[in-house]
């Protein structure tokens, strides 16, 4: 019987340990070699309306009617060509609330986010990471990461392919994570975050958008 109990023990304890390692999303950032700030990064949690009222209900402030981003004072600049992206809250105590203040694609709709006149120097082995989330409620919706579509420096970035679905993405984001080559850095490089109406199902937000150097390439 204690032989019996002994192998047991160990079984579960293996399975255990194989679906602890195996079962680890890997845009958790939590989980090492992520480190946990990056040079740049851009909450949107500042971000107030031009005459410098907070954003607290609707009507939501377009891009080019706010101010007081993260990157500013850096002499980054924000923009939305399409002038359709707001910035907008939920009340509540979900991941999304929690979070504060957030951009919001419009389902249906073209809408660009571009961040311009980011100084990057010489800094190499980039990566790209941002909190996305598709408006998903009902059990049957169902969305992907890879419908926002990335740009750096005018280049497409291969955006990862996870679905999403009411287990993974209601009321709480999906972290992405992205390799920039080096080959497409510029000392002042910029990036757009680009939501196609055909592509677009639900309504994205986005939120978190942060770029790391020195990531550790395999």
């Amino acid at each position: 019987m204690r032989l019996a109990y002994i192998i047991t023990v160990i079984v579960v304890g293996t399975a255990f340990g194989i679906c602890f390692t195996s079962c680890v999303d890997s845009d958790d950032y939590a989980i090492p070699p992520v480190p946990s700030t990056g040079f740049f990064k851009e909450t949107f949690n500042k971000v107030t309306k031009a005459e410098g009222e907070a954003i607290v209900t609707s009507p939501w402030p377009k891009i080019s009617m706010v101010s007081n981003f993260d990157g500013e004072v850096e002499g980054v600049l924000y923009s939305d060509k399409f002038g359709m992206i707001d910035v907008r809250r939920l009340n509540g105590t979900s991941d999304i609330a929690k979070k504060e203040l957030f951009l919001w694609f419009p389902s249906g709709r073209e809408s660009s986010l571009t961040i311009d006149n980011i100084n990057l120097g010489k800094r190499r082995k980039l990566v790209l990471r941002y909190n996305f989330n598709a408006n998903i409620y009902n059990s049957d919706e169902k969305s992907n990461t890879n419908k926002l579509k990335v740009k750096f420096n005018g280049v497409d970035l291969p955006v990862p392919d996870i679905e999403l679905n009411a287990f993974n993405n209601r009321n709480k984001y999906q972290g992405v994570l992205i390799r920039i080559p080096d080959e497409i850095l510029k000392e002042i490089s910029n990036m757009e975050f680009i939501s196609n109406a055909e592509s677009n199902d639900r309504g994205f937000r986005i939120d978190d958008i942060e770029l790391l150097d020195d990531y550790p390439y395999e």
